[in-house]
């Protein structure tokens, strides 16, 4: 019997609010995913762009993107709100990439790609 297809998990992070919807909790269920062998992908738009421009020795979030990274995931920064923060793209940890055309890749990654998303 052939083994099952393993899942593709996106998580899209918009936030960066400590609140009900905690970055960080959904981060560390990002990590948990990666660590289990899992597709994962991680795309920061709006205020969630903010965890991977963070330091990470005050911030669990960016913490918990950084051992996500380690274990597998890609991680999709949005330009336009890169730029609408002032931010440029040698703050964010090596390894995530800038897309250029935020809104078509995300549509295409939830629609095409991946079989979980998670949204905060």
């Amino acid at each position: 019997m052939p083994k099952p297809k393993a899942l593709r998990y996106g998580f899209i992070i918009t936030s960066t609010s400590a609140s009900i919807k905690d970055p960080g909790q959904l981060l560390r269920a990002a990590l948990a995913r990666s660590k289990e062998g899992a597709e994962v992908g991680i795309f920061l738009i709006g205020d969630g762009i903010l965890i991977a421009a963070s330091d990470p020795k005050g911030n669990i979030a960016t913490k918990s993107l950084l051992a996500a990274m380690v274990a597998g995931a890609k991680v999709l920064v949005s330009k336009d709100h890169l730029e609408a923060t002032g931010l440029s793209g040698e703050r964010l940890p090596k390894g995530a990439k800038i897309v250029e055309k935020p809104y078509k890749e995300l549509v295409a990654k939830v629609m095409e790609e991946w079989d979980r998303v998670v949204v905060c």
